[in-house]
């Protein structure tokens, strides 16, 4: 889901806001903003990944307002964002102001961080109709339920939100995503492709589509989303990626390898890059080239602690198999041995354990079928 969160934060009312407020931090001395002015600029610092910031800014609000909601507020969902939960109920509870829609909603939030979606959904409720029922408390909790995956409390206040607004761009996009979330994929391009109609220009909406078809196996049409991402944003590198992605799933390894390639003359450190441009160069059947690229991505797989073991096994097979065509099969041997060590039931290391290896010593990698009685 993209963040459209723009509005206020991009307004030349809050810009002059920040600017005060900064030019108050440079020239020191104290100036007065009122509490919703200082939860905002601590709200903007959050949302700007500078909790540092926010902190700051809640702290001299305090000073100037001891004790007032809407920054005691801010403070809770501050400390609720660093995992402090016990502390921001401690706070949220020391607030009097039962009809206080912020406060409410920062109790469901609560909720949510306490595994306790149906408790969540009562404040959630109760804080929509003290907002008068603001399409924008509705989105933030619609999001609030997706990124914690109660799915199913998202499509109820869905239902609700498209109820109220059924042309809202915003509710039918999260709708599309909740789909694209669930694996819908169905209904997930259905309604992609319906904002398509109005907004053909959004790379993002082209982007899931391609996603879409992508784990459909539908690869020339993953393809063609990605090429509509390229001819909006000549420069969107992983439309690039993905495209690549689609060519070498369709073994068109030359062009994906003109890809991978040039995307590696702007990332040379990266070892998936480095990987795919030896294993489309291996397919080609240009080994000499390929172990280039795979033993240059092998080094840098290695300095890395968090690769999954598959993508060594990947990457042993494609050596041995290039050093065995090479004519070198101490050298396959050893990345095989490698391979199998890792996943010894791999069917591609099998194989090749087959070729490469004496009868005697290929069995005792290989499952033997058990006999028919």
């Amino acid at each position: 889901m993209k963040d459209d969160s723009a509005s206020y934060y991009d307004s030349r009312e809050f810009s002059e806001l920040l600017a005060s407020y900064e030019n108050m931090l440079t020239e020191g001395g104290s100036v007065y903003f009122d509490s919703m002015d200082i939860a905002n600029i601590a709200e903007y610092y959050t949302l700007s990944g500078e909790p540092d910031k926010s902190d700051a800014a809640i702290e001299y609000g305090l000073s100037l307002h001891p004790s007032d909601p809407d920054i005691l507020i801010a403070k809770a969902n501050n400390l609720l964002m660093r995992g402090r939960k016990d502390e921001a109920t401690v706070i949220a509870e020391s607030i009097d102001d039962p009809d206080n829609q912020e406060l409410v909603y920062l109790k469901g939030v609560i909720a949510i961080a306490s595994d306790d979606p149906t408790a969540a959904d009562a404040y959630f409720t109760q804080a929509v109709e003290l907002s008068d029922h603001d399409p924008g408390m509705f989105n933030d909790i619609i999001v609030k339920f997706m990124d914690n995956r109660y799915f199913e409390l998202c499509q109820k206040w869905l239902d609700m939100a498209l109820v109220m607004s059924p042309d809202s761009r915003n509710f039918i996009e999260l709708q599309a995503d909740l789909f694209f979330d669930t694996g819908q994929a169905d209904s997930a391009i259905e309604w992609y492709n319906h904002l398509l109609d109005e907004f053909a220009y959004d790379t993002y909406y082209w982007e899931q589509l391609g996603r879409i078809y992508y784990e459909k196996n539908d690869f020339p049409k993953a393809k063609e989303c990605f090429e509509f991402i390229e001819a909006i944003e000549p420069d969107n590198t992983s439309a690039h990626m993905m495209k690549a992605g689609c060519l070498f799933s369709l073994e068109q390894w030359e062009e994906a390898f003109r890809i991978y390639r040039s995307l590696l003359d702007d990332d040379r450190n990266s070892y998936t890059l480095l990987y795919y441009c030896g294993r489309c160069l291996y397919e080609l059947g240009n080994n000499d080239d390929a172990l280039f690229y795979l033993t240059d991505s092998l080094e840098m797989l290695m300095s890395d602690t968090d690769v999954p073991q598959e993508l060594y096994t990947e990457l042993y097979y494609v050596m041995a198999s290039c050093y065995y065509r090479n004519g070198n099969p101490a050298q396959a041997r050893t990345y095989l041995y490698e391979g199998l060590a890792i996943d010894p039931d791999d069917q591609d290391l099998q194989e090749l354990a087959r070729q490469i290896l004496p009868d005697e010593e290929a069995s005792l990698f290989i499952e033997k079928t058990p006999e028919k009685n």
